[in-house]
């Protein structure tokens, strides 16, 4: 009996996996679908068991954001050109936007393509609910182009809408940001693996590059935990400010990895400005521009706060 249990249970498996991959395939461009263009073979399917024999040295880097699977498959023209498609599965719109975020570079072309397309010479890259989709071709010209386009844009069309990214994706001030550079990362944050999954994007201010992390907590308890967890690592800290009914800390830390530091807490968001000599001069207007955007979107305060003052 045990071992008809284990059977039924195993083949089961192997019939939802196959499910989920003829899905994934119904996102692929059909022979006829694309002008010019028809598949090269079969398409090839890996689960976050094997990645590393697709990809090997970048499997860590996806499996750091949850990843399911990846089906590809090549296509050849005409007039014998190639590319490839390849289509990531995430658990989450969020954990797809964190791996395309780690793919785009800030000089690159931006398209509207699903919630958000980059383009290089030799690939087009969206995201849209939690898939992140490659289209890459071998050679560079103008038809191979379109090409990128047309077939981005069909796999796209095919994606139903998922969630949006969190209110605080948006919340960066844009004075200083460095356009099309926000990241989400989940693990190794500020050189410690216990540091909560964050946005962090870049700025530059008076001629410094400085990051600004935020977290997301589940409540404010648990955002004071982690605040308190963090500044216990410094060198040094020094508190700067206080809301009334405690909904917000913000403070000076020296981490004995990057340097100075601004730290701040308000309601269940947890931030770190890091990169500047003198924070408390060239990142206080910051953090407290950041800390008024999300009194905008915090629903976990008990009391509406004031801003936090200037930090001395």
């Amino acid at each position: 009996m045990r071992i008809t249990l284990i059977i039924f249970f195993a083949a089961a498996a192997i019939l939802c996996a196959a499910s989920e991959i003829t899905d994934l395939a119904k996102l692929l461009p059909a022979a006829t679908e694309i002008s010019g263009w028809k598949p090269d073979g079969e398409p090839l399917a890996y689960t976050e068991d094997n990645l590393w024999q697709y990809i090997d040295g970048s499997a860590d880097n996806f499996l750091a954001f949850r990843f399911r699977q990846v089906l590809t498959q090549n296509y050849v023209s005409t007039d014998g050109k190639g590319l490839k498609v390849e289509i990531y599965e995430h658990e989450s719109p969020l954990m797809a936007y964190g791996i395309y975020a780690q793919m785009r570079s800030p000089g690159l072309a931006l398209h509207k393509i699903g919630s958000e397309a980059f383009s290089d010479e030799y690939s087009m890259n969206f995201w849209k609910n939690r898939f992140y989709v490659r289209v890459a071709v071998f050679e560079k010209g103008a038809g191979l182009d379109r090409a990128l386009e047309s077939f981005a844009t069909a796999i796209a069309a095919k994606i139903e809408e998922g969630e949006a990214l969190p209110a605080e994706a948006t919340v960066f001030p844009e004075e200083g940001l460095v356009p099309n550079d926000t990241k989400y990362l989940t693990q190794g944050i500020l050189g410690r693996e216990s540091f909560p999954a964050a946005f962090v994007g870049t700025y530059h201010v008076g001629g410094q590059e400085a990051k600004l992390y935020l977290s997301t907590l589940a409540d404010s308890a648990a955002a004071q935990d982690t605040y308190r967890w963090y500044v216990s690592q410094m060198k040094s800290y020094r508190p700067t400010s206080r809301g009334v009914s405690d909904e917000y800390t913000t403070g000076l830390a020296n981490d004995p990895f990057q340097g100075d530091e601004i730290v701040f807490r308000f309601g269940r968001f947890f931030g770190v400005l890091a990169g500047l000599k003198d924070p408390a001069r060239d990142g206080a207007d910051l953090v407290k521009r950041m800390v008024e955007r999300l009194e905008e979107i915090d629903a976990d305060r008990a009391h509406a706060p004031t801003s936090p003052p200037p930090i001395r």
